[in-house]
């Protein structure tokens, strides 16, 4: 579980790096970009620095600003799992053809 921890850790870091990046290519403050967001400067900040007390909505409200809005897509999107498909497929009941014989 402490692996777990760091590695949540170090993708939150890294989403927050991409966030910064984002936000100073569209030559923005931390400021406006908190404002945007309804946050303030400081929250914001904790954002970028990758904590993990950010709200998943602040997440997507940020991507929304950014244009981003549909990479939650992907992230939301079931796995397709083939052998589960074909077993389902596999497993359907058949109807028997013909008539049913009667017992005299």
């Amino acid at each position: 579980m402490f692996n777990n921890n760091i590695t949540i850790e170090s993708l939150l870091k890294r989403l927050g790096q991409r966030l910064k990046e984002a936000r100073l290519a569209r030559n923005e403050s931390q400021e406006l970009f908190a404002q945007r967001l309804g946050l303030t400067r400081q929250s914001y900040s904790q954002m970028e620095k990758g904590s993990p007390q950010t709200l998943i909505g602040n997440w997507i409200a940020a991507s929304s600003i950014l244009g981003r809005l549909d990479d939650w897509k992907d992230i939301l999107a079931e796995k397709e799992d083939l052998f589960a498909k074909y077993e389902q497929k596999s497993n359907k009941r058949q109807r028997a053809g013909g008539r049913r014989k009667r017992n005299k």
